[in-house]
């Protein structure tokens, strides 16, 4: 079996309700060597015929002083695809940039903005993983909570598929008492959804 791509995102998402969020943040701070990082604000999706779709994620990290951080990704589900775990995901760092010359940028280059949310996230960083609990908030202010599971992007290329499904499957068994479990797993993205 072959390594994956480079900018390939394998994550798992799971469906979760808020009153979880106090005995995952202890699961899984109990775990060794992690960072930690909350963050929130707007996720914008702009659409495409072909099939492609960009997300314009800005957002402020607490204590920044107001500076925000800019990041556009674009996204790419294989052809006959049943699902998101696996899809291209490259990112782009966009902090310092003028927002309105960026979203200008991505209408210039044929994106039609879909729908937006507001997203607040508790991250952990883990060396084969990212785990993050977060809130999703859309246009009608209508409230949903999610668990995530992503493999290192900055690692991807280094691994085949089993071994990607072998991270995903270990934090699900350590988030197993929140009712995380393989059968829990989403097909849809957030795009699919909202």
């Amino acid at each position: 079996m072959g390594k994956l791509l480079p900018f390939t995102e394998f994550e798992s998402k799971y469906r979760t309700e808020i009153d979880l969020l106090i005995p995952f943040k202890r699961l899984i701070e109990k775990l060794p060597n992690h960072t930690f990082l909350y963050v929130q604000g707007d996720d914008y999706y702009y659409t495409k015929p072909n099939n492609l779709f960009q997300r314009l994620r800005v957002g402020q990290y607490p204590g920044s002083d107001g500076k925000i951080y800019i990041q556009l990704t674009m996204k790419s589900k294989p052809d006959g695809a049943k699902n998101n775990i696996i899809r291209r995901e490259p990112n782009m760092k966009l902090d310092g940039n003028n927002l309105e010359e960026v979203k200008n940028f991505i209408d210039m280059n044929g994106y039609k903005l879909n729908f937006s949310i507001w997203k607040s996230a508790h991250i952990y960083n883990f060396s084969d993983a990212t785990v993050v609990f977060y809130t999703v908030v859309d246009e009608a202010s209508s409230e949903a909570h999610f668990i995530e599971i992503e493999v290192k992007e900055e690692t991807i290329q280094e691994l085949t598929e089993q071994d990607a499904w072998n991270v995903i499957a270990k934090y699900e068994k350590i988030l197993g008492s929140v009712g995380i479990s393989p059968q829990k797993r989403l097909r849809n993205s957030l795009y699919d959804m909202y």
